[in-house]
């Protein structure tokens, strides 16, 4: 049985390629609608096809739904985001507008809405894609039914529903590729730009070299410590020692002390003794000088006597003449026995003299004794003040000694781990420089795969542009931070001029005609062209190994990167 009354066209009668379309809206978009061979003539074909679809839009919409929320995963999504009620709202909008077919500025808008939402809620271009693909099948199917009965106009609107819906459904997966895209190299942007705020590595590597050496210096000082420490606890040892001998030459003098005090004791008490023999020489002299007297006495009366018996005897003449000779004889006894006793007198008198005179000695003696058995007990007392004292000090000398031996062992202790921090910090220091190398690896990757976006079809605008140029200007920081740090190779010809890189020649472009006047646009030319002119002082400084030089450099190179970067800032707010 035939289907079809009438015989159709053949099939490459309705996709005949057309040399050019009489449609504009873009540049893009109407090399899409060159390449789909898509006319006034297939749009006025879709609002032909429009009759027989708009009765169905609200069950085309509810059926779309049925089949989408049947998917777990698209049911999240729109759970996320939407409700169904306000999707179909805006299903019903889109095919509305489908149907009309009229390809302006505001459709093409319209679609890349479409595109940049889906991309911005993760929903994948096949899922949308095989969505899309059931609508069109709708609508198709809906034709094949209306218009079967006329073959030629059934194909005619079904090619041209098929070739607007790929126009969409290209578009919208060009819109979300591209904006996709656009997430992906921006965020990788964002990543290289916080991955360059990782430059720190440098002063950690001088800050650990600063460790090192004060590691080194403070080894070295507690080593010297040590030794001092050593000596000061030798020293201590022998004053210990010598304080000990001392303390037993004080008590070896404090006996000697007090057996001499025994002796003068001993003195003293034959001092008092023979001070009584003194005194009792002196009375017994005194007692000798009374019987002098006595004898002195009779004495002068004898020769008194013998004096009156020859005066007597001459008297008597003849008959006193042997009376006279006694009496002669007696007055000489009697003188001489006066010679005699003026002489004992004499020598009692010397006696006594010297008696006094031994007595006044003696008892300066005794004073000076008294004085010195005082003395001899205040020296007694200080000497057992000094051997306490000694004691005192032989016991801390000692605590001392005791001290420093333990605070030899302190510093020998902390020698020791100071050493192993100095074996960290060495250890530390590679650690870091390794890791600063895997971080300046991973950032040339990661700007690899940030070039391949770049280097994709997409098209940019001028807030895309400046925010390409805050990355390359801050990866050209990072790179020649990196190679001051011995990591990479940059020669100076690599380096390009301020008007030939990404930035510049947007700068120099009608690009940027928008914001030629742009008062921050104005002042960016003078930093960026210094970056560049640092960028190639610090490369090549670091090529004749004059560091210091090249660091002075890159500190000049950042504070125009700065600027730079706050100048692009600003600038990003006019779009």
């Amino acid at each position: 049985m035939m289907i079809f009354t009438k015989r159709p066209k053949t099939w490459n009668e309705y996709i005949k390629k057309v040399d050019d379309t009489n449609l504009s809206v873009g540049h893009r978009p109407t090399e899409r609608l060159k390449f789909l061979n898509i006319t006034e003539e297939t749009l006025e074909e879709v609002r032909e096809a429009a009759q027989y679809l708009r009765p169905f839009k609200e069950e085309m919409v509810n059926k779309f739904y049925e089949n989408i929320t049947s998917s777990e995963h698209l049911q999240d999504i729109i759970s996320k985001y939407a409700s169904v009620d306000q999707l179909k709202i805006t299903q019903i909008k889109y095919i509305e507008q489908f149907l009309q077919a009229n390809i302006d500025h505001d459709y093409v808008k319209t679609r890349v809405t479409i595109g940049e939402v889906h991309s911005r809620i993760n929903l994948t271009a096949n899922h949308f894609i095989m969505a899309h693909d059931m609508l069109i099948q709708f609508m198709t199917t809906i034709l094949m039914e209306k218009v079967s009965k006329n073959p030629n106009k059934m194909i005619s609107l079904v090619v041209a529903i098929q070739k607007l819906g790929t126009f969409d459904k290209q578009l919208i997966v060009d819109v979300y590729t591209e904006s996709t895209f656009r997430s992906f190299l921006f965020g990788i942007s964002d990543m290289l730009d916080n991955l360059t705020k990782l430059d720190t590595t440098q002063h950690l590597i001088e800050g650990m070299e600063e460790q090192i050496t004060e590691s080194q210096s403070v080894t070295a000082a507690t080593e010297q410590m040590s030794a001092s420490i050593q000596d000061v606890s030798n020293h201590a040892v022998k004053v210990a020692e010598g304080t000990e001998e001392a303390v037993l030459s004080a008590l070896n003098s404090r006996k000697v002390i007090d057996h001499a005090l025994n002796d003068i004791e001993q003195v003293g008490k034959v001092y008092d003794s023979v001070m009584k023999e003194v005194h009792h020489l002196g009375n017994e002299i005194e007692q000798t000088h009374v019987v002098i007297n006595v004898i002195k006495e009779i004495a002068e009366q004898t020769n008194l006597l013998a004096l009156n018996a020859s005066i007597e005897a001459a008297r008597a003449g003849e008959y006193g003449q042997g009376f006279a000779v006694v009496a002669t004889e007696v007055r000489k006894l009697s003188e001489h026995t006066k010679e005699q006793i003026e002489q004992i007198t004499k020598n009692m008198e010397n006696l006594q003299h010297v008696s006094k005179n031994v007595t006044e000695r003696i008892q300066e003696t005794g004073t000076s004794i008294e004085k010195g058995v005082a003395e001899s007990q205040q020296a007694g007392k200080e000497l057992e003040n000094i051997v306490s004292t000694m004691q005192r000090i032989n016991g801390e000398t000692s605590q001392i000694a005791a001290m420093s031996e333990e605070q030899s062992s302190t510093v020998v202790e902390i020698n020791e781990r100071n050493i192993k921090m100095f074996e960290v910090s060495k250890h530390t220091q590679k650690v870091a420089t390794e890791t600063a190398e895997i971080i300046y690896d991973l950032s040339k990757k990661m700007n690899e795969y940030r070039l391949t976006f770049i280097e994709s079809n997409l098209i940019y605008n001028q807030k895309d542009i400046i925010q390409l140029a805050k990355t390359d200007h801050l990866l050209w920081k990072w790179n020649i931070y990196n190679l001051l740090l011995g990591f990479g190779s940059i020669s100076a010809n690599q380096l390009t001029s301020h008007k030939v890189c990404r930035l510049g020649e947007w700068y120099y472009s009608d690009q940027s005609i928008s914001v030629k006047n742009n008062e921050a646009f104005k002042k960016l030319e003078a930093p960026h062209k210094a970056v560049h002119a640092y960028a190639k002082d610090a490369i090549e400084h670091y090529e004749r190994e004059n560091i210091d030089k090249a660091k002075s450099a890159l500190v000049r190179l950042e504070e125009a990167s700065n600027e730079v970067m706050e100048l692009l800032i600003e600038l990003e707010k006019a779009f």
